[in-house]
């Protein structure tokens, strides 16, 4: 096999990011048509938005950090982990301070995220990753 056919068969971050994107758009459309809920929706979506934040960062920090060799854990690293954190406590805070927010939707757009882990999981087992 060719390593330009490899490299197109490996893991994708990216990959993931724009299918819990898609998911989240989608599925919170579904959400606030079927339970008649602007703001459901929208929790949904801008949950699976923060989530997709969240594992972009985590994914920049994992590859500085987890490298062969001396780790490069530096100045940025750690701002985008205090950023994280920061960007996961708001929306938390929001969900205590703003009583339009729908909890059940914020669940549903994080589970966004893990429905594009694992999709992205059996296509990449599926040709062959490793």
């Amino acid at each position: 096999m060719a390593t330009a056919d490899r490299t197109s068969e490996a893991f994708s971050g990216k990959r993931v990011a724009m299918l819990a994107a898609a998911i989240s758009i989608v599925g919170g459309l579904a959400y606030g048509l079927f339970r008649h809920s602007f703001s459901g929706g929208l929790s949904l979506t801008a949950a699976g938005a923060v989530a997709i934040i969240n594992f972009r960062w985590l994914e920049v920090v994992l590859m500085r950090v987890v490298q062969p060799g001396v780790p490069q854990f530096d100045g940025g690293s750690a701002l985008r982990l205090l950023g994280r954190m920061a960007l996961f406590g708001v929306l938390m805070a929001a969900l205590l301070w703003v009583p339009d927010i729908d909890a059940i939707g914020v669940a549903l757009g994080f589970s966004a995220l893990v429905i594009a882990l694992v999709i992205e999981a059996f296509r990449w087992g599926r040709v062959g990753g490793g």
